[in-house]
C-alpha cells in the first residue's frame, strides 16, 4: 500500500522552488498516489492544493513581521536571507487533522514553520533541503562561515562577537527540538548532503541527495531564430544571458564576477559582437557596467516565455558564489542550452565539464571569461554542446523520474518497500 503523502510549503506557484514542489505533487498524482499539498499562499486551481496551513493572509504578515524582531538587536550585514521561526502556529494541529502517512516539507523559513511545530507533527518526516538554513543558526546561505559545524554563535552576519548570540539560541533550539525525530533529509546537490553531514543538527540522520526535477514539457529546445524574434533580440549577435531573482542585487550569484569576466573577454576583443542578455533585474543593482552591450529584461514569470528566452541565447552563465543546485542552469539545459558556472556547490554535480558546458574555477572571473569564449569559440560547438545539455537534463531531471526516486524513498520510510527495494 502507498502511503499517503501531505506536501508541505509556503505557496504552490508561486517561485521557482514552489512550483518544482508543486510539479513533483503533479507527478504524484499521475503516478496514482495520494498525495496533497498544504500551504499558506495558494494560487492554482487545483483541488488537491489546501489553503492556509497558517491561519489566513493576516496572521501570515503577522508571523513574518514577528519572526523579525529578534534581529532588530543586530546590525546584520545583509548577505543572507535569515529565519527565526520562533511565532506559534497551529500548523501542526492542520497537519495531523489531515492524517498523513509521510510529511513531505519543502519550505520551513520565513517563520512559516516554527521550529518546535516539526516535533508535534507525529509522522515521518521527508525534508527536501533547498538551502542551508535546516542546519545552521538563522541564515539560509554562510557566505563561506563554517560555524553551524560547531553549533553557530559570533555570527559574522549578525556581527556579534557573543558566543551565545541569536545564531546560537537558534541552533541550540532545533538541536533540542528536532532530536530523536523520524526525519529524513533530502539535499538537491551533493555539496548541500556534505553540508548537512558536517552539522551537529544531522550528523545521525538519513541523508539521500535526489535533484530538483523539471517539467519537461515547459522547458525544451525550440527553434533559436523564432525565439530571437518573440524577444526582439538581434539575429546576428552572440546572446549571453544571466539571471536569478535578484540578479545585480544578491551578492551571492555573482554578477560583479561575471561583469570582471566580460571585462576579460573585451581586452581580447570577444565582445564586439556580443550581447549580455540579464533577467531577474531592471538594472546593475550599482555594480560597474561590463564592457559590453547589455539588456536588463526585468523578472520573467512565464515558464514559456523564460524557455524562449533560454532558446535565444547561445549560452547561460551561472556565476554563483554560493548555490544549493542551480535552477537556471537545468533550465537553460533542457532547451539544449549550453551552460557556464564555477566549479562549486550545486553546479558541480549538474554541468559536465567541456561536454555540456564549461566549470570554471572556482571564483575566477579570468577562467570564467574562458568557459564562456570556449563555447563560443567555434560556429557548431553551442549547438554540440547543447544537444549533450539536453540529453543530461531529461536522464537526470525529469519530473517523472525524479517522482520515482521519491516513490521509492516514500516507501522506505513507511516501512512498504519490496524487499529488493529497501535492501
Amino acid at each position: 500500500m502507498m502511503p499517503r503523502i501531505l506536501h508541505l510549503g509556503a505557496t504552490d506557484i508561486e517561485g521557482g522552488a514552489a512550483r518544482g514542489a508543486y510539479w513533483l505533487h503533479q507527478a504524484m498524482v499521475r503516478r496514482g498516489m495520494d498525495s496533497r499539498m498544504l500551504v499558506d499562499r495558494k494560487y492554482a486551481d487545483d483541488d488537491s492544493v489546501i489553503a492556509p496551513a497558517n491561519g489566513g493572509r493576516v496572521m501570515r504578515r503577522l508571523r513574518a513581521c514577528a519572526d523579525a524582531l529578534p534581529l532588530m538587536r543586530y546590525r546584520r550585514t545583509g548577505e543572507s536571507y535569515w529565519s527565526v521561526n520562533w511565532m506559534p502556529s497551529r500548523i501542526d494541529r492542520v497537519v495531523r487533522a489531515l492524517d498523513p502517512d509521510i510529511i513531505h516539507l519543502h519550505w520551513a523559513g520565513g517563520g512559516f514553520l516554527p521550529i518546535d511545530a516539526m516535533a508535534r507533527f507525529g509522522r515521518p518526516v521527508v525534508w527536501t533541503l533547498r538551502d542551508m538554513w535546516p542546519f545552521t543558526g538563522g541564515c539560509h546561505y554562510t557566505a563561506g562561515c563554517e560555524r553551524y559545524r560547531e553549533g553557530c554563535g559570533r555570527c559574522p552576519q549578525l556581527r556579534s562577537d557573543n558566543a551565545d548570540d541569536l545564531s546560537h539560541s537558534v541552533f541550540e533550539r532545533k538541536r533540542r527540538h528536532w532530536r530523536g525525530m523520524p526525519l529524513t533529509l533530502v539535499p538537491i546537490s551533493t555539496w548541500l548532503a556534505e553540508a548537512a553531514r558536517s552539522s551537529p543538527l544531522f550528523r545521525d540522520t538519513a541523508i539521500e541527495v535526489i535533484p530538483n526535477g523539471l517539467d519537461l514539457t515547459r522547458f525544451h529546445p525550440l527553434d533559436a531564430a523564432s525565439a530571437r524574434r518573440a524577444w526582439n533580440l538581434p539575429p546576428d549577435r552572440k546572446l549571453i544571458l544571466f539571471g536569478a531573482l535578484h540578479a545585480t542585487r544578491d551578492r551571492r550569484k555573482g554578477y560583479p564576477e561575471l561583469c570582471q569576466a566580460i571585462d576579460c573577454l573585451a581586452r581580447d576583443g570577444l565582445t564586439e559582437n556580443a550581447t549580455l542578455l540579464v533577467f531577474g533585474a531592471d538594472d546593475g543593482g550599482g555594480a560597474p557596467p561590463p564592457a559590453m552591450d547589455v539588456r536588463f529584461l526585468g523578472h520573467v514569470e512565464d515558464d514559456r516565455q523564460l524557455a524562449r528566452l533560454y532558446a535565444a541565447s547561445d549560452v547561460m552563465v551561472t556565476p554563483s558564489l554560493q548555490e544549493a543546485f542551480g535552477k537556471t542552469l537545468i533550465e537553460a539545459m533542457a532547451c539544449a542550452t549550453p551552460v557556464v558556472a564555477f566549479d562549486r556547490g550545486g553546479p558541480a554535480d549538474i554541468v559536465e565539464h567541456r561536454r555540456t558546458g564549461y566549470l570554471a574555477r572556482a571564483f575566477e572571473p579570468e577562467d570564467l571569461a574562458a568557459g564562456i569564449a570556449w563555447c563560443l569559440a567555434e560556429e557548431d560547438r553551442p549547438e554540440q554542446l547543447g544537444l549533450a545539455a539536453r540529453a543530461r537534463a531529461t536522464a537526470l531531471y525529469d519530473i517523472e523520474s525524479v517522482a520515482e526516486r521519491y516513490a521509492a524513498l516514500y516507501r522506505r520510510v513507511h516501512g512498504t518497500a519490496p524487499r529488493e527495494e529497501a535492501a
